[in-house]
């Protein structure tokens, strides 16, 4: 072999190899990717809701249930929330999601068998072990807030 030839192969496998090293690095150049959503969630939520008078009341309500996100855009929802005076409950509610690049997301979903509907922004954090998410139907009354911790079970 020529000394020409050795120094080509050297030059090429030390490319080679630092292309190895960088790779990763430069495919999260524009940022860490968000893992895919997919699994079961516990989650809880509380928030406000007005009641109609006399007299007009701004209650508050909280809950627990449990999400399945299938890693594809879709979504089933179990849950439990208590207003005062009264228990509702909501099961297998179907719905959708998109999840961005950056961790942050939407979510869809209405309940068939009610007029039920729930808008949220959420965040992915913790590697896909949390999500953080607050209401924003601009249907609901004035004065409703919604907020959400998902914690991932399975």
């Amino acid at each position: 072999m020529t000394h020409r030839f050795q120094t080509f192969r050297a030059v090429k496998f030390a490319f080679v190899a630092g292309l190895i090293v960088l790779a990763p690095g430069l495919a999260n150049a524009e940022g860490p990717v968000c893992p895919v959503l997919r699994g079961t969630y516990a989650h809880t939520f509380s928030g406000t809701f007005p009641f109609p008078g006399p007299p007009a009341i701004l209650a508050p309500f909280n809950g627990v249930g449990v999400t399945t996100f299938d890693g594809a855009g879709k979504v089933t929802i179990t849950e439990t929330a208590v207003f005062p005076g009264n228990v509702v409950s909501h099961q297998g509610i179907p719905g959708t999601y998109t999840l961005n690049l950056d961790c942050t997301g939407t979510l869809y979903s209405k309940d068939p068998s009610s007029a039920h509907v729930l808008q949220l922004a959420f965040v992915v954090a913790d590697e896909g072990k949390t999500i953080y998410a607050v209401g924003t139907n601009k249907a609901a009354p004035p004065g409703t807030s919604l907020t959400l911790i998902y914690t991932k079970i399975r």
